[in-house]
């Protein structure tokens, strides 16, 4: 393929995970010393498979040993050294908490999910010629989630695929059988690059056989694009393959007649143009342009209507850009509302599953009075962005294993800007509580969200942020809850993990057998002026090994048991305006206004 193909791929930068919910199990650490030995057979020519060679020092269980040490003709380098250049993803655990032990150094770089997402190094050679790579690495989680890589240096492909095989947990590492690349005389750029959907193995260090190497400083790569090609043009300068960590990159939006500029969106964010930032990892941006006239629904308040923790504005369009259609028909709606081109899309019937609806990019998806329902039809949110959902019912998903379906709103994958508005989601309490999973889900770096106005009951585990107790790089989930109505349900209201949660002016009633809202694992959620009556554990840390913090202020607690804190233990400055009611009108309003049929 085409070089300039390949750094298009390196350049993307999605917000996604790295790890699969069920990987880090706590493992004992493996005995590493020395120097890289004989690493069983290499592969085939154009793979590479893994040996036994052993290299670095020993981890100790819980956090990594000692940095394996370098000699000449034997360069190691591990994350936050001179020479590790970028991840598409985190540094692990010095960005986010892990269960992962036996890594040597002070962690490992862990890569998002995704085609496309890379590692990279910057090594300088004293001469051309060919040298020898070995990489440790852990891959647990699902042995099917393969982690294989492409092989580049200097942005040309060195080996097609480099094979990493399953080792069984994210706690048990291995080394690869040596690689050979052929390094340039200078400065040299070193990337894996994913070849599957999972991303990358975990990458404890890369050990560079052969004299005259050394760490050169690190390195990135940077990409910009546009929304809507008719809406403007965009630039940058200075144009580069590759820019040292802190170089600075000016970007410049100009928009054509009938639009207007709205925003640089994605890894590097700002309303204004031109606009200069200092590159710090592999960035993509992507310019927004808007047709002149487009506003904000003012009914929007929260993440939703934000980039970033500074409050750059996003404005949440949905499908207003495109026409807007009903649909007659379950397959109308799975049509209308699949892939990325803007429409409006109404209906007011009941549709039955078992089913699974995926909704895309820039949709609006209306219900028709209060007749709009799914019931066992999971709407399913995979990397979307720009969404509006309002006044829907979605009811009775049945879990994985009994049906095709598994949450009644599930937004993963990285999606983004999503509002889910006067909706109603339920199931019941006659099966166990493993029958149905989630009434709404968000996970694995999904981000910027707000749920209003809507209506979760019956239920026994409503609302999950963060799939899982390895979900780390979820510390990147925005999600706002406000005027909304949870009654009868078991707990998860929500239950959050790694992100920051803002729940504000919602009415909790009669939900008794667990917890209302749980923050865990350096969760955060500030909480104000709710209304909890009837209601067991109202804020708190209540699952996991590591405890969350709470922001709280001005919540009702009547007739409740368990935990009733009234004092903060973190704090949570918000990126966006909002308005408080007073916490006493809650237990009238919300139920007569949350909802669907009320718009």
């Amino acid at each position: 393929m085409k070089k300039s193909f390949f750094l298009l791929i390196a350049c993307c930068l999605v917000l996604v995970v790295g790890c699969d919910a069920s990987s880090d199990d706590a493992a004992a650490a493996l005995s590493y010393a020395g120097s890289a030995g004989s690493a069983g057979s290499a592969g085939s020519a154009g793979s590479a498979q893994a040996g036994s060679g052993a290299g670095g020092a020993a981890g100790t269980s819980g956090q990594g040993g000692s940095g394996a040490v370098s000699s000449p003709g034997d360069l190691f380098i591990q994350e936050d050294t001179l020479g590790f250049s970028a991840v598409d993803g985190l540094i692990v655990p010095r960005q986010a908490s892990t269960t992962v032990t036996g890594y040597t150094g002070t962690g490992y770089a862990d890569s998002d999910s995704g085609i496309g997402k890379t590692i990279a190094w910057s090594v300088n050679a004293e001469s051309a010629g060919t040298y020898s790579v070995v990489l440790r690495y852990a891959f647990g989680g699902d042995a099917t989630n393969l982690r294989d890589a492409q092989l580049l240096v200097n942005g040309d492909v060195s080996m097609d695929t480099v094979s990493f095989p399953y080792t069984t947990d994210w706690s048990n590492w291995q080394t690869l059988a040596p690689l050979s690349v052929d390094l340039s005389a200078g400065n040299n750029f070193i990337q894996l690059v994913a070849l599957d959907p999972g991303g990358l193995a975990n990458i404890d260090y890369i050990e560079i056989l052969g004299d005259g190497i050394t760490p050169d400083t690190p390195k990135f790569t940077f990409s910009l694009g546009q929304n809507d090609l008719s809406g403007g043009t965009v630039s940058y300068s200075p144009v580069q393959a590759f820019y040292d960590a802190g170089a600075s990159i000016t970007l410049t939006a100009s928009a054509n007649s009938g639009y207007f500029f709205q925003s640089f969106s994605g890894g590097a964010t700002s309303a204004a143009s031109p606009f200069t930032f200092q590159i710090q990892k592999n960035t993509s941006v992507t310019a927004r342009f808007l047709p002149d006239g487009t506003t904000q629904d003012p009914d929007l308040v929260g993440y939703a209507s934000v980039q970033d923790d500074s409050g750059t504005p996003y404005l949440v369009t949905g499908g207003s850009l495109g026409p807007s259609v009903t649909a007659a028909s379950l397959a109308d709606l799975k049509m209308y509302l699949s892939g990325t081109d803007p429409y409006v899309v109404s209906f007011g019937e009941l549709y039955t599953g078992p089913d699974l609806i995926d909704v895309g990019s820039n949709k609006t998806l209306l219900g028709v009075g209060a007749g709009a329902h799914l019931d066992n039809i999971e709407l399913r949110f995979n990397g979307s962005e720009n969404v509006i959902v309002k006044n829907v019912t979605v009811s009775n998903v049945v879990a994985d294993g009994s049906g095709i379906a598994n949450d009644a709103m599930e937004i993963t994958g990285a999606a983004s800007h999503i509002w889910i508005d006067h909706c109603q989601l339920y199931s019941d309490l006659d099966h166990g509580k493993d029958y149905y999973d989630g009434l709404l889900d968000i996970k694995n770096k999904s981000s910027f969200i707000t749920v209003s106005w809507t209506e979760i009951h019956d239920h026994f585990k409503a609302s999950l942020i963060s799939s899982g107790v390895t979900q780390v790089d979820d510390t990147v989930i925005r999600v706002t809850y406000h005027h909304d109505y949870f009654h009868d349900c078991g707990s998860r209201l929500p239950s959050i993990r790694f992100g920051k949660a803002h729940v504000f002016n919602s009415y909790y009633y009669n939900n008794l057998t667990g917890s209302c809202i749980d923050s865990r694992l350096g969760a955060v959620v500030k909480a104000e002026n709710n209304y909890f009556e009837q209601d067991k554990n109202t804020i708190g840390w209540f699952e996991d090994s590591v405890t969350g913090s709470w922001d709280i202020s001005n919540n009702v607690y009547d007739m409740c048991t368990g935990s009733q804190p009234t004092t903060s233990t973190g704090s949570l400055t918000l990126a966006y305006p909002y308005t408080l009611d007073d916490p006493m009108t809650l237990p009238t309003s919300i139920p007569a206004g949350a909802g669907v049929g009320k718009l």
